[in-house]
C-alpha cells in the first residue's frame, strides 16, 4: 500500500525533444526544500543537464526541460516530499503522467497493464531505476488469459528499453511484466491513426487489490473498461454496481466468473445515469477505464485503496486558468465525509477555500466557477477516504484535447 509519507525521489520515464515538455514540481511540506532535477541518456544513463532550486512550503517550480536537446529520462530528488505533473504535447497528442515513485505505487517490480491493443501503435518504455542489471520477463496474453508471447531482456542500470507493438506479437489482450529490480513502465496508445495519444504508468499491483472504484461512467462519456483476473489459478467472482450521483442508489449491475488473466470489458453504455461503480471481486483484480467524447481522451486505471488512489488527503499538481478545470470528489465510506478545498497559486499562497458534505457513496462535482481563475494547486481534505478525479479540456493551444488523473494521496 502507498505510504503516507509522500515521496522525496520522482522519475519521469521520458523527456525528449519528441514531446513539448512541461513538469510542474510541488513542495508538498511544510518545510522549505531544495529540488534538483537531472536528466539522464535514456541509452546510456549518464547525466546530460539538471537544475534545482529552493522551493518553500506549496509553492511550484517549472523547470527549463525545453534546453534538454536528447532523448532522456529525468529524476528529481528533494530533501522534503514532493508532487510533480508532467504535460506531454506533439500537435493534437497530450498525454498527462504523475510523477512516478514506488510511494505513489508507479514504481515496482511486477507491472501490468489491463489492455493492449493490436493496431492501436502501442510504445513503451520501461526505466531501471536501480543500480544493478535487471532481469525484465514479458508476458502478453489474450482476452481469455492465454499466453501468446513471452520475452526477456536485461536493461542496465539507469537506463530504458523501448519496446514497440511490432516487436510484440499482435494481440487484444494484456502484458505483464515480472523484473529483478524496481523499475517503471510508461505506455502509449494511439487513437486515430496516432492523432490522438493517452498514456499510463504499468499498475504495481503487489498488494493485489480486490475492490475498485471508477468515479464517472454515464452519458457524458463513451466508457469503455477492462477488468482483469490477477489470480494465476483461481477463477473470480467479479461484480460491477453502478451507484447514483444524487442518490447513492445502485441502478445498474453485472457479474461474471473470469478465469486467470482473462479480461471482462462490460457493457458501460448501459449505464444510462451519471454514476460511479464499484468493482469486487475474490481474487485480486486490475483495471482500466477509456472514456471517449469526439476528440476528447482519457484513460484512468481503477482506483483503489492499494493502488495508492484512495486517502484523506488528496493533491492534484496542478489547475491551469485559461483552460476548464472539472474535478469530482468520490466518498466510498459508509458515512458522511466532511471536506475541505485549499487552492494555491504557484507561489504556494491559499488563493480560496471551501467546504462541502459527500454523503455515504455520492459524488460531489466542482468547475473552475470555484477556484478563482488560479494556476497552480488543489489540495483536498477529508473526514473519510476519498477519490478525486480531475478533467482539464485544453481551450486554446490544443483545443478539444483533454487529460486526467487521479488526486495523489499524501499526508497522514
Amino acid at each position: 500500500m502507498a505510504t503516507a509519507e509522500g515521496a522525496k525521489t520522482l522519475y519521469f520515464p521520458e523527456v525528449s525533444r519528441q514531446w513539448q515538455d512541461w513538469i510542474q514540481v510541488i513542495n508538498v511540506s511544510d518545510e522549505p526544500t531544495r529540488v534538483t532535477a537531472i536528466a539522464h541518456h535514456h541509452a546510456t544513463g549518464k547525466p546530460v543537464w539538471s537544475e534545482e532550486k529552493e522551493i518553500d512550503s506549496f509553492e511550484s517550480w517549472i523547470p527549463n526541460l525545453e534546453s534538454i536537446k536528447e532523448n532522456t529520462w529525468v529524476q528529481f530528488n528533494a530533501e522534503q516530499s514532493i508532487v510533480a505533473e508532467r504535460h506531454m504535447h506533439n500537435g493534437s497528442n497530450i498525454i498527462d503522467l504523475i510523477g512516478a515513485a514506488e510511494a505513489y505505487e508507479t514504481v515496482g517490480k511486477r507491472l501490468f497493464f489491463p489492455e493492449v491493443s493490436s493496431g492501436a501503435m502501442d510504445w513503451f518504455r520501461f526505466l531501471n531505476i536501480s543500480e544493478h542489471d535487471a532481469l525484465i520477463s514479458m508476458v502478453v496474453r489474450n482476452v481469455k488469459g492465454e499466453t501468446i508471447w513471452q520475452h526477456q531482456h536485461t536493461i542496465k542500470p539507469k537506463t530504458c528499453w523501448d519496446v514497440h507493438e511490432n516487436v510484440m506479437k499482435q494481440a487484444n489482450g494484456t502484458l505483464e511484466v515480472v523484473s529483478t529490480q524496481p523499475i517503471c513502465g510508461e505506455r502509449h496508445m494511439h487513437y486515430q491513426g496516432g492523432k490522438t495519444t493517452v498514456g499510463q504508468y504499468g499498475q504495481v499491483i503487489t498488494d493485489q487489490a480486490r475492490t475498485l472504484y471508477f468515479p464517472e461512467v454515464g452519458p457524458a462519456w463513451h466508457d469503455w473498461v477492462a477488468i482483469v483476473n490477477l489470480s494465476t489459478s483461481e477463477r473470480a467472482h467479479v461484480k460491477l454496481i453502478a451507484r447514483q450521483d444524487s442518490t447513492g442508489k445502485p441502478v445498474w449491475s453485472k457479474e461474471k466468473q473470469l478465469a486467470p488473466f482473462e479480461r471482462w470489458s462490460p457493457l458501460m453504455d448501459e449505464v444510462k445515469i451519471k454514476s460511479s461503480v464499484e468493482v469486487t471481486s475474490d481474487q485480486p483484480v486490475a483495471a482500466e477505464r477509456h472514456m471517449h467524447s469526439g476528440t476528447a481522451l482519457v484513460d484512468l486505471p481503477g482506483a483503489s485503496e492499494e493502488g495508492g488512489h484512495v486517502g484523506r488527503r488528496l493533491f492534484f499538481p496542478e489547475i491551469h486558468a485559461g483552460d476548464y478545470d472539472w474535478f469530482r470528489v468520490l466518498n466510498i465510506s459508509e458515512h458522511d465525509a466532511m471536506v475541505s478545498m485549499v487552492v494555491r497559486n504557484r507561489k504556494g499562497e491559499v488563493v480560496t477555500q471551501f467546504q462541502g458534505s459527500i454523503k455515504p457513496f455520492h459524488c460531489w462535482d466542482f468547475d473552475d466557477s470555484k477556484l478563482k481563475d488560479v494556476r497552480g494547486t488543489v489540495e483536498i481534505v477529508s473526514t473519510q477516504p476519498i477519490i478525486g478525479e480531475r478533467h482539464m479540456h485544453y481551450k486554446n493551444g490544443h483545443k478539444g484535447a483533454v487529460v486526467g488523473e487521479y488526486g495523489i494521496v499524501i499526508g497522514g
